[in-house]
């Protein structure tokens, strides 16, 4: 699934109307960690030509974002005009770790729908968990100087 969003600003810097706007493929921006809405200025700036150092951006960064055209989850987190950015990111990192959880419940448990198995669920959420947790922050062999 493809998830996908446009983002618009449209802004006035001299007299002149700026009409701005670009799709965002929003699994590669989780991807590329960028976590916050300032890589969305930025993507808007930099498909439409404007370098990050001129006046206009800083005018472009101060209107609100107008999102429009959602695709795949961010339907979920769109309600007309705004996106649920963080709701979207909490989303998506659900959704990539129960298309890895549901099909080992399928597997090894012959479980085709893990919400009809609330403990089994949380169980296999709470491993998960717990080996992301040791993958990011493992307990031997790292040293911080």
């Amino acid at each position: 699934m493809k998830n996908q969003i446009t983002a618009r600003i449209i802004f006035y810097f001299k007299g002149e109307k700026f009409d701005f706007s670009t799709d965002i493929d929003l699994d590669a921006w989780i991807k590329n960690k960028h976590a916050d809405i300032t890589h969305i200025y930025d993507a808007i700036a930099h498909d439409n030509g404007i370098d990050c150092y001129k006046y206009e951006y800083d005018v472009m960064v101060m209107e609100d974002i107008v999102f429009s055209n959602p695709k795949g989850l961010a339907t979920q987190y769109w309600d007309g005009t705004r996106f649920d950015l963080e709701g979207f990111q909490e989303g998506y990192k659900t959704y990539q770790m129960m298309a890895i959880l549901s099909p080992i419940a399928q597997k090894y448990l012959d479980i085709e729908n893990l919400d009809q198995h609330p403990k089994i669920k949380a169980a296999l959420i709470a491993a998960y968990q717990a080996n992301r947790t040791e993958t990011n922050h493992p307990t031997q062999g790292h040293h911080c100087i």
